[in-house]
């Protein structure tokens, strides 16, 4: 009895330094802020200057290996299906940033929609996902209450000549997120991405437990 108690004490305070690592404050505010209805202010796709539906709801929120949610993205107005979903998973570090991590989804059309109807991620599971490119963003809240983050220098490897180290940058604030993705080429020199300016979505809406979460 005496072993088993220990066993079960040790399991317990290892489950509390877990938590204490892999969430905190600021990976709850994260979650809250991301959360919720986006529409981008410019944003174009070959070519066309067009309107971006974002939609972020919080998932999986009795993990204790970071916070959780499901992304998708769609043209507004449009009966398509989203062209982009992903799940993404924050973590805090011992340093007080945050990482964020962005995983596929398999059959990803399967799930189109889950912002609305949270049940089509039910069958959804972990070791189903694959990290999107093993780019990782490094996160941190800024005394101008925002988060400001920028991809991982040593993470995110691609094959491209000019640009070998790709990165992105990344700002969130209680109304709105914006990207900016670019590069470093060989010599450390920092070049742009596919756009000068950053994608702006600005939120229209926060997310609404009580209405998506039953």
């Amino acid at each position: 009895m005496i072993l088993r108690f220990i066993v079960a004490l040790m399991c317990l305070f290892s489950s509390f330094a877990y938590s204490a690592v892999f969430k905190s404050e600021h990976t709850a505010l994260l979650k809250q802020w991301l959360s919720g209805i986006y529409r981008s202010t410019n944003d174009v796709i070959q070519g066309r200057e067009i309107n971006i539906d974002l939609n972020i709801s919080p998932i999986w929120q009795d993990r204790i290996d970071g916070e959780w949610l499901y992304m998708e993205s769609r043209i507004t107005h449009s009966s398509n299906k989203p062209f982009r979903q992903r799940i993404v998973q924050l973590v805090a570090t011992p340093n007080g940033l945050i990482r964020l991590y962005s995983y596929s989804i398999p059959r990803a059309s399967d799930f189109a929609g889950a912002y609305y109807t949270p049940q089509l991620l039910t069958s959804l599971t972990q070791s189903q996902l694959s990290i999107s490119n093993n780019c990782e963003l490094l996160i941190e809240l800024k005394v101008t209450y925002t988060f400001v983050g920028e991809t991982d220098p040593d993470s995110c490897i691609t094959h491209r000549t000019n640009t070998p180290l790709m990165t992105t940058f990344f700002a969130v604030s209680k109304v709105n997120i914006s990207f900016l993705d670019g590069g470093y080429d060989k010599f450390g020199k920092l070049v742009p991405g596919r756009l000068d300016v950053p994608i702006t979505f600005l939120k229209i809406e926060d997310y609404d437990v009580s209405k998506y979460a039953k």
